[in-house]
């Protein structure tokens, strides 16, 4: 961020954890550009997955949607990342 004065004060730490004294990144971002600018940041990404599933099901009705998502849940568990569900409206 750069200060009023022109100062520049580097905050783009990747570190996750930090509670010793105050988040001034989270001042700096709050403040709207009252107390500096920022001009750059740090962005920790997840990592790419190796490999990517998708199905694509025709079910009769809601529930059977519900029913099919209760069941991808329960075996899939955290491999599951989305879900979702379209009827013959928006499809048309």
């Amino acid at each position: 961020a750069v200060l009023p004065n022109g100062d520049v004060l580097d905050l783009n730490r990747t570190l996750r954890k930090d509670n010793t004294g105050y988040d001034l990144k989270q001042l700096f971002v709050g403040a709207e550009g009252t107390l500096g600018v920022v001009t750059s940041v740090a962005i920790l990404l997840p990592p790419k997955p190796k490999s990517v599933q998708l199905a694509l099901l025709a079910l009769p009705d809601f529930n059977a949607c519900l029913e099919m998502f209760s069941r991808a849940r329960s075996n899939l568990g955290e491999v599951l990342s989305a879900f979702e569900f379209l009827d013959r409206a928006s499809m048309e």
